[in-house]
């Protein structure tokens, strides 16, 4: 008997035991389970916190306009003169000419390109080639005298009738402002070897093959190439280059595009071939100016023509 009461005491103190130990495990896991918890919800809300506080704001900035290249020199001498984009008719008196040969007469260029054209004229003769300046800078009235004179000559010479003559004298001869001779920026060059106008024999010279290699490299380039007439409005001159800068020049070249083609392709003119952008040294208004006559007496007297027409050793020039 006493020891089966001895057996139930033992018993109820392990399972006393037993209830203690589940109880302490009980609220170990209460209280595991009450830092994860708090842990959880804790991190949770930190981490909306920092979402709300770091949204990033994103600024849309203007674009910097486009920097000017600084390898394009002479800017200002990049434009067009057609029959769509005259010269202003007092274009005269707006540039400085500089004399940049002499033969039998002398002739003038723009001072801001005859340093240039100087330069390509003793690189030529270094290499054996010597170059003959025909036909340079022309004001705009004597440019009108040398369109007259060229109509009269095909009624005289030529059977040709007045509206005949003129459709024919336009071909190769500008109207007044059309010409780039106007401009101060255009020369008819030749040499010894070959001085007539009247075909393309020039083009077989040694001169020429030089120019066709390095005038883009002062700043010229050919200004009515072969098969170019239809867009030029010019018939092919192998004699006639243009200054445009030695940048453009090189592009021009590599392009082998004549100019008009070259400004259609950058989008500088519209669909009338008129030009939009690249106007050369005015500003837009100024291409309409009140002035409707040329100047009088604006050509230097060496460079008008000191013999009659018909005696002229050049007499088809644009």
């Amino acid at each position: 008997m006493r020891k089966i009461k001895r057996h139930n005491n033992r018993r109820r103190v392990i399972i006393l035991r037993g209830i203690k130990y589940l109880l302490i495990i009980s609220a170990l896991l209460l209280a595991l389970a009450f830092v994860l918890t708090n842990f959880v919800f804790k991190d949770s809300g930190e981490e909306e916190t920092v979402t709300e506080t770091t949204t990033e704001v994103i600024v849309l900035e203007e674009p910097e306009p486009e920097k000017e290249d600084e390898n394009i020199d002479n800017k200002w001498a990049m434009f067009l003169v057609n029959k769509n984009n005259p010269l202003p008719m007092d274009y005269d008196s707006r540039i400085e000419t500089t004399m940049i040969f002499e033969s039998w007469r002398e002739y003038f260029l723009d001072s801001r390109a005859a340093k240039y054209f100087d330069d390509m004229l003793k690189a030529a003769k270094e290499d054996g080639i010597d170059l003959l300046v025909v036909s340079a800078y022309r004001t705009i009235e004597y440019q009108q005298q040398n369109f007259d004179n060229s109509v009269q000559d095909r009624i005289d010479n030529r059977g040709m009738t007045y509206d005949e003559a003129y459709a024919d004298t336009l071909a190769e001869v500008a109207l007044p402002g059309e010409s780039e001779h106007n401009a101060g920026l255009a020369l008819d060059i030749m040499s010894e070897e070959y001085t007539s106008m009247d075909d393309d024999g020039f083009e077989n010279t040694e001169a020429f093959k030089w120019l066709d290699k390095h005038a883009h490299e002062y700043g010229f380039i050919l200004r009515y190439p072969k098969g170019k007439q239809e867009i030029t409005g010019i018939i092919y001159e192998p004699w006639h280059y243009r200054f445009v800068g030695v940048y453009y020049a090189n592009e021009i070249k590599q392009s082998g595009l004549c100019l008009e083609e070259y400004y259609e392709e950058q989008g500088w003119t519209d669909a009338n071939g008129k030009a939009i952008e690249m106007l050369g040294p005015w500003e837009p208004e100024e291409k309409e100016p009140e002035v409707t006559t040329a100047p009088a007496n604006t050509e230097p007297k060496e460079t008008m023509p000191t013999t009659p027409y018909s005696e002229q050793k050049v007499t088809i020039i644009v």
